[in-house]
């Protein structure tokens, strides 16, 4: 029976960086190790984590890179959110999005900070630009604490975790949304797939996103996103202002998004290059 692997990172990471240090690293690094050499495909979401196994010493022949993906069906431009608009008192609102865990990774503190600084430089938005923050996790205090210093918490809503199942109609709440991944802490390439980036795209929506490793490879500035320096407020700052006031530009890259998902980011899509990898590691 062929052994696929799926290797999102590792655990020994993480903990040291995101978490706590693991109890038993070097036993966790020889379980690692033991899936790493033994299964017939190791599929990873980046070119990152690839390198990352070749450098372990895994044959790079039997590393399949295959980016995370999106249903196509479920995450859609036709998803009505008018309901989430006006459960949330979103109706005539232009709405900055961002959906996640609130993990260290994604920056949520960043936008949060960036939202306050548009603000104050263009007092005109307080009446019609609203910040959506869709979860909750790790990082939601901080930006509580950031939010309230600078008194938006009014103009926020912060929905707290919301079902799986939910998550498209409270994206199609959105007019903008925000992917404002921040870089790993100790320097290294960022290593991770965004599922919300893909989600995103297959809304068609326009997008504000950190240009970071493989999140600047999937989406190209000014075509299917505005790109700003990862872990920048300003930056960030200025990618919101510009899609806020050009109704056409969201629009296009919306669009664009769009078909970028549809034709190289779908589960099927993904579910197939598995299995040709396979058949090619085992015939």
């Amino acid at each position: 029976v062929p052994f696929v692997l799926e290797y999102n990172g590792s655990e020994i990471w993480v903990g040291r960086n995101w978490g706590s240090v693991l109890k038993y690293e070097n036993l966790s690094e020889k379980i690692e190790d033991l899936n790493l050499t033994e299964c017939d495909l190791a599929v990873v979401v980046s070119q990152a984590l690839k390198s990352e196994l070749v450098k372990r010493g895994v044959v790079q022949e039997k590393v399949l890179v295959n980016p995370n993906g999106v249903d196509p069906e479920k995450y859609s431009p036709q998803v009505d959110g008018s309901p989430v608009r006006k459960k949330l008192g979103l109706e005539g609102k232009l709405v900055l999005g961002f959906i996640g865990t609130f993990g260290r990774w994604h920056g949520a503190e960043v936008l949060a900070e960036s939202f306050g600084v548009l603000l104050r430089g263009n007092p005109e938005f307080r009446d019609k630009v609203r910040l959506l923050m869709i979860g909750d996790g790790y990082t939601m205090p901080q930006v509580k604490e950031i939010l309230a210093k600078q008194g938006l918490m009014e103009l926020c809503v912060l929905t707290g975790t919301v079902p799986q199942s939910e998550g498209p109609t409270y994206l199609a709440a959105c007019d903008i949304l925000v992917s404002p991944t921040v870089p790993n802490p100790d320097g290294s390439p960022f290593f991770g797939s965004p599922t919300k980036l893909f989600e995103y795209m297959a809304m068609g929506k326009g997008i504000v996103a950190s240009n970071l490793d493989q999140i600047g490879e999937i989406l190209k500035q000014g075509l299917t996103a505005w790109m700003v320096k990862p872990g920048d407020v300003s930056s960030l700052k200025e990618g919101l202002k510009k899609l806020i006031e050009d109704e056409k530009l969201r629009q296009s890259l919306g669009e664009a998004a769009r078909q970028e998902a549809l034709a190289k980011y779908t589960w099927k899509e993904h579910t197939h290059k598995i299995i040709e990898k396979l058949k090619e590691r085992c015939p």
